[in-house]
Parts: structure tokens; sequence; C-alpha cells
């Protein structure tokens, strides 16, 4: 995540990585600790997100970050840790899959949200073995995540 992104960016990455399971509590707390330790006079949400809440009060404290948050942005660092975590084994993938269908949900792109689900299709298919492997549904969820990371033309 580059530093230049707003405080709203980064709370929004968490929510979202918080709500599909990406992010820990945790980490979202010791970011706003860092924010916290930079800042001469923090925002008070950002101290609120620091305390030790149950997550639905984390997620709450997380959105009412003020500014203007780029979602985008957001959605993207998190597909990109989803796919650099991708485990070796298949078993574990559809998780994955699911955490990207949440993320891209999130965000209303519903294009992304239905080829991540279309993933999830073939991955309950491979596993019936009616239609196709797990490793192809791999390559195919790869290859939509790395789409949607790459630059626009």
């Amino acid at each position: 995540m580059p530093d230049t992104a707003s405080l709203a960016t980064y709370a929004q990455f968490f929510r979202i990585g918080l709500e599909a399971g990406i992010c820990t509590p945790d980490e979202a707390r010791e970011w706003a600790l860092s924010v916290i330790e930079r800042m001469e006079t923090p925002p008070g949400e950002i101290i609120e997100v620091s305390w030790r809440k149950p997550l639905e009060y984390l997620i709450a404290d997380l959105n009412s970050v003020e500014g203007d948050a780029d979602l985008e942005s957001a959605s993207k660092w998190l597909l990109q840790r989803l796919l650099e975590s991708l485990p070796a084994s298949n078993d574990k993938l559809r998780r994955a899959v699911r955490q990207a269908m949440q993320v891209a949900r999130s965000i209303d792109a519903m294009d992304l949200y239905y080829d991540f689900d279309r993933v999830d299709d073939g991955l309950q298919l491979a596993a019936t073995t009616i239609y196709g492997t797990s490793g192809e549904c791999r390559e195919e969820f790869e290859t939509a995540i790395r789409q949607y990371l790459a630059p626009s033309a």
C-alpha cells in the first residue's frame, strides 16, 4: 500500500478486508497506532480504531474515518494480497475466491464479482468431477485478479 493514500482509503481497505476475512483486527489496530504515532493531532476516528473492541464496532469505526476513500485502490490492495497468499493446494482456493467475491461486491464491481462467481461455480463442478479441474479454476481466478490489477490504458 502506498504512503500517499488517504486515511479514508486505508480505513476502507481494512473495513473491506475485515468483512471479507482477508485482514485481521490486530492489523487494523496496528495501522491506527502507526497513524497516531506519526500525527501530532490524529483524528478521533483513528484513535477509536486503535482500541480493542468487538469486530462490528471496529468496522463501524473504520467506516467513520472521514475523507475521500479510493475504493478501487483499496480493493486492488486486497486482491493483490489474496493473489500473493493463495494456498499452494487447491482445496483452500474456494475460500480465496469467496473472499474476492466479497471484495468485488463491497465496491459494487459487479463484472468482477461475476468473474469470481464463475470461478466459484467451476470449482463446484470440478469438485464433483462433472467438468473441469481445480487447477483450471485457479488459473482463471489468477487471470481475473491480474486483469483487474493491470493499469488502465
